[in-house]
């Protein structure tokens, strides 16, 4: 049977780098090298680590509620808290892409640069799936570019992205 290793919830282990099977003499010896380099508040870190590890009553506390801590990580409740931290970081982070998604512009209508204001070009036609010369297909624009006849196809994202419509 595999022995489970407890989560290092304070971080006593790392602290004094050790592993969490280190024998009290391994704790000892690393403690005092620890002490020689450690000024301020990490040295009352190390000292927290030492007095807590090297009783052996305290360090099987410590180490039980690791374990215990290991085992909250499973409980239903904690899964579903951890998605709706997730779905609540991915809206905010891919959110205003997606808003910024949601314009559509009709044939016709003329596309201004929304930074500067500047006349990009007038939409031609719309494609739900353009190929493109890459080899992918997308939603596209057909773009009349301005003061030019030239017209380019535009993946819809970028030119949702970048104009707004007049």
């Amino acid at each position: 049977m595999v022995k489970k290793k407890p989560l290092d919830l304070k971080g006593y282990y790392r602290t004094l780098k050790v592993r969490s099977d280190a024998s009290a003499e391994e704790i000892r010896l690393s403690y005092a090298m620890a002490r020689q380099d450690a000024a301020g508040p990490f040295l009352r870190k190390i000292d927290e680590a030492f007095d807590t590890l090297r009783d052996a009553t305290r360090r099987t506390a410590y180490d039980r509620q690791g374990l215990e801590g290991r085992q909250a990580l499973k409980r239903p409740s904690t899964l579903a808290g951890a998605m709706a931290l997730l779905a609540v970081v991915v809206a905010g982070v891919y959110g205003p892409e997606l808003l910024r998604g949601l314009k559509k512009f009709r044939p016709g209508q003329t596309l201004v640069e929304a930074r500067t204001g500047r006349e990009f070009g007038e939409v031609v036609r719309f494609e739900d799936s353009h190929r493109f010369p890459q080899g992918g297909s997308a939603p596209a624009y057909l773009v009349r570019i301005a003061g030019s006849k030239d017209q380019r196809w535009l993946p819809a994202y970028d030119v949702q992205a970048v104009c707004d419509g007049r």
